[in-house]
């Protein structure tokens, strides 16, 4: 296992020093480039107030987090398995009403 290090990333001017296993150090400063460029983003088109910019960027970055969390769900075998039951019980309760 890779010990933990400590780098140093920079958004909207503060820097941050992080942990990270050896080798993810550009990840993060590859991550801290998409805030800031979120960030400045919402700058142009006219949020100044940096601490409404941030929250606005984590929030449009959950939004995007959630909308492709629920994609792969909808392709995974455990999704597919619910809709072939709901199907089946739908069918059930129809062959059952029209009795």
């Amino acid at each position: 296992m890779s010990p933990e290090k400590r780098t140093e990333i920079t958004i909207h001017g503060q820097t941050f020093r992080l942990r990270c296993k050896d080798g993810e150090e550009q990840r993060l400063k590859a991550v801290a480039e998409t805030v800031e460029a979120k960030l400045a983003e919402l700058a142009a088109a006219g949020m100044v107030d940096s601490v409404r910019a941030a929250l606005m960027a984590a929030f449009q970055f959950a939004y995007e987090l959630h909308s492709r969390q629920d994609a792969e769900f909808r392709r995974s075998p455990e999704f597919q398995n619910i809709q072939r039951r709901l199907k089946s019980l739908v069918d059930e309760i129809d062959s059952n009403l029209s009795q």
